[in-house]
């Protein structure tokens, strides 16, 4: 039970190929391409020089948005979202899924409630992890397992908008989700890990949101495992005084 709470582009080289004429043996001088015009070759290189400025803009924009949107996280009082989580494990034909409550107060703590089909709770507070349920709880020191730790740590550095943290761990892709049909604020987010022995455990992990509402996050093991949650309800202001703390941040009976 504690390692399944805790754990869960190349533009294509084009060939060039100069073709004999229809029932010639040899192809001809004349059958050749010929080589582009001076024209040709200053529309390609400003062809290439525009998508290196756009790909250059791009980048800029989104260094920016991601600067902007951890700097929100640190500043929101609170986070609450419902979410339904399905674990993808290879020896079984069906996903296990989970259904509950996520719950995060700033600076660092971190709750899980599971409702469905079994009650149980993973409750995080600093460097203990606590989870049970109805039967009893039982806590982990994460400073005596490291995996452990780093991947806990992940998940709570985001919410707490903390970027060096993240980098400590993680190499970070950060995209806008640009298009027509896409929203004015979502974001494409990929964290590789850096250090061992997560490396070991976990492949990468992509999160998808819009502005703070994080929508999906989607953990790949090197097992070939997966694990794809998906959050509504997303409340992004929620202040959690003393008493919600209370209740909220333990494990439920």
């Amino acid at each position: 039970m504690r390692s399944a709470s805790i754990k869960r582009w190349v533009i294509g080289a084009g060939a060039l190929v100069v073709l004999a004429a229809p029932g010639s043996a040899h192809a001809r001088w004349s059958d050749a391409p010929l080589p582009p015009t001076r024209g040709a070759r200053g529309m390609f290189l400003a062809k290439a020089d525009s998508q290196a400025k756009d790909a250059a803009r791009d980048s800029a924009k989104d260094e920016a948005m991601m600067t902007a949107l951890l700097g929100r996280f640190a500043k929101a009082p609170g986070i609450f979202a419902r979410y339904k989580e399905e674990k993808h494990i290879a020896l079984l034909q069906a996903p296990l899924v989970n259904e509950g409550t996520i719950h995060f107060a700033p600076p660092g703590r971190l709750a899980r409630h599971t409702t469905k089909p079994i009650a149980s709770s993973l409750v995080i507070d600093d460097k203990k992890v606590t989870f049970g349920g109805a039967e009893g709880s039982e806590s982990l020191d994460l400073g005596t397992n490291p995996v452990a730790r780093a991947f806990v740590d992940s998940f709570v550095m985001l919410l707490a908008g903390n970027r060096p943290g993240l980098e400590r761990y993680f190499t970070i892709g950060f995209s806008a989700v640009r298009g027509p049909k896409a929203a004015p604020d979502a974001w494409h987010l990929v964290l590789v890990p850096r250090t061992s022995p997560m490396d070991k455990v976990i492949k990468e992990m992509t999160v998808d949101g819009n502005g703070l509402a994080i929508k999906e996050m989607v953990v790949r093991e090197t097992s070939g495992d997966w694990t794809r949650s998906v959050f509504s309800d997303v409340d992004t202001n929620h202040p959690y005084d003393a008493a919600e703390q209370s209740r909220v941040f333990r494990v439920q009976k």
